[in-house]
């Protein structure tokens, strides 16, 4: 069977022209609803070295109890995970959202996890599939670079670069 890449919305970005951001990734209808998934790209693709299981894994536990405990947006929250390539997180909202939107909230989040100190959440082998590989400084690194990113971003940093079609020149 061959599979059609086509529905895909991430496979038609430009990642070798993806910069550092916060993205919408997609906007999908559920019923009478829109959800919103974000792209929180932390690192550059084909540039940046990829994150660390042990930083994507604290990140993703910090990330998602900070998320659905703001009082302003956790109600609005559907799903924070991992992105595969280790490059970001997928971030799933309720609602017609725009990353200008939600821009503080990013902003909120990673500053909180920039200065965290502590035990990370739900990191227990009862809470946990496999608590043991999560690093909270390499996790703080990370985060921190991040917010420095997206504390001041350029329009690069919040739209997907355009991937250009090749106009076939008629002989």
């Amino acid at each position: 069977m061959e599979l059609d890449t086509s529905n895909v919305s991430s496979f038609k970005v430009d990642h070798t022209k993806l910069k550092c951001g916060l993205f919408v990734s997609r906007k999908d209808i559920f019923g009478s609803n829109v959800i919103t998934t974000f792209d929180l790209r932390m690192k550059r693709p084909y540039h940046d070295e990829v994150m660390e299981t042990g930083s994507i894994h604290a990140l993703e536990h910090l990330i998602a109890t900070y998320l659905r405990n703001d009082p302003l947006w956790g109600d609005k929250i559907i799903y924070f995970g991992p992105m595969g390539c280790r490059t970001g997180f997928y971030l799933l909202m309720a609602g017609d959202l725009d990353s200008q939107d939600i821009l503080p909230l990013i902003e909120r989040t990673f500053d909180f996890v920039s200065d965290y100190e502590g035990e990370i959440p739900a990191a227990t082998p009862k809470e946990c599939g496999y608590c043991v590989d999560m690093d909270l400084e390499l996790a703080k690194a990370d985060a921190t670079m991040y917010y420095n990113v997206i504390i001041n971003p350029k329009k690069e940093n919040l739209v997907y670069p355009v991937k250009r079609e090749r106009k076939k020149k008629e002989a």
